[in-house]
């Protein structure tokens, strides 16, 4: 499904920063945050290319992803092939990831992305939640990028979740190091129920050192509970990853 794009070139043929990136955004009926996460994208980059791979919804997601005049595709693979989809889609020199449930608002938080990634030792700029401390990992929830580092295939499109692994073994690869901003965003996650078992099924499927991956994920775990400052959710540690462990050994059941 596609909608004609607005022109992002400037009078005269100016470089504008909407014209420098692509914005990628992976929905899953996500209609009950997508409109604070769109609108609050083009209030940043109003005519920016932004483009939207959806996993099938039934609720009213394309008509919202279509009102703000995005590229739609629909797939019914799942996360990591979407991820890569958007990656092949991009011919801009940034892109960024961005999650459905997110709403940016830090409007600067492009510009400064941008401006970061002209540092070449430098392959990633993270958006953290309002009011977070720890920063960890590459979450994809709001993540920036510059596309020569991303050519070809990154991502297999048999992964679910953890598909950010192959971003960061890419990154290491090329030696290239993360940067993090504070208070870009925030987060109002959708689909908890069994998020710690669809995590731990995908890790499972990694191919990575198993004990490394079980401590990687406990220290995320760890951090993301403490940057919330809620005692429920940091007493909950131990029973998420007791759930994160039984996806792991189980991904038969709980990959997709």
């Amino acid at each position: 499904i596609r909608r004609p794009l607005p022109c992002c070139v400037q009078k005269g043929g100016n470089v504008t920063l909407d014209n420098q990136i692509t914005l990628c955004v992976c929905t899953y009926n996500s209609s009950r945050t997508l409109e604070h996460c769109l609108t609050s994208l083009r209030r940043a980059l109003p005519k920016a290319r932004l483009i939207v791979v959806d996993h099938m919804s039934n609720d009213g997601t394309v008509t919202l992803a279509l009102k703000h005049n995005a590229e739609v595709y629909q797939e019914s693979i799942g996360l990591g092939w979407a991820r890569q989809l958007c990656i092949d889609k991009v011919a801009t020199p940034y892109f960024a990831f961005v999650d459905s449930d997110v709403e940016l608002v830090d409007g600067e938080f492009f510009r400064k992305a941008v401006k970061i990634l002209g540092d070449q030792r430098i392959g990633a700029v993270v958006g953290m939640s309002r009011g977070h401390v720890f920063a960890f990992g590459l979450p994809a929830s709001l993540l920036v990028l510059r596309k020569e580092d991303f050519k070809g295939q990154i991502i297999p499109k048999w992964i679910d979740a953890r598909e950010t692994f192959y971003i960061q073994r890419r990154l290491d690869e090329l030696g290239l190091k993360t940067v993090y901003i504070k208070d870009a965003m925030i987060h109002r996650s959708q689909f908890r129920k069994y998020k710690p078992e669809w995590e731990g099924a995908n890790t499972r499927l990694l191919d990575s050192d198993v004990l490394k991956e079980l401590l990687f994920s406990l220290g995320v775990i760890i951090l993301i509970s403490l940057n919330s400052k809620n005692v429920k959710n940091i007493a909950y540690i131990p029973f998420f990853y007791l759930k994160f462990l039984r996806g792991f050994a189980q991904p038969e059941r709980w990959a997709k």
